[in-house]
């Protein structure tokens, strides 16, 4: 229990959302060789950051950090819905380069960041 009772107006919100990539598993090979040219594509809203491209790695690891700034009001109850869908979302998609062609989707997870505020948790292994 807190020893200062606090308005809802005096919630503390974050402004920015810190990503760390850590690393991919359980992905199939995608070239002749079993080499693989890797990479993650991570979102929050219309921002975007891309990892450095991992060759040759059967588990690919990237231990890179973004850091996004949030829309105001984003996280709260209801804010979502005034929002662009996918505004308050984290989307990591990971890619396969290919050198002629356009490049290989091989998966990806969305993660709501209003669910994870509200709720309190944070899934540090997805």
């Amino acid at each position: 229990m807190s020893l200062i009772d606090l308005d809802d107006d005096q919630r503390w919100v974050p402004t920015h959302v810190n990503v760390t990539v850590l690393c991919a598993r359980g992905l199939r090979t995608k070239s002749k060789h079993g080499s693989r040219y890797l990479y993650t594509i991570i979102q929050v809203g219309k921002e975007k950051y891309t990892t450095a491209l991992v060759d040759k790695a059967e588990v690919p690891q990237w231990n890179e950090e973004c850091c996004f700034e949030l829309l105001p009001g984003i996280l709260e109850d209801g804010g979502r819905s005034s929002f662009p869908p996918g505004s308050g979302d984290l989307v990591l998609t990971v890619m396969h380069r290919v050198l002629i062609g356009l490049d290989v989707f091989l998966g990806q997870t969305i993660i709501p960041l209003d669910k994870i505020f509200q709720e309190g948790t944070c899934p540090r292994d997805e």
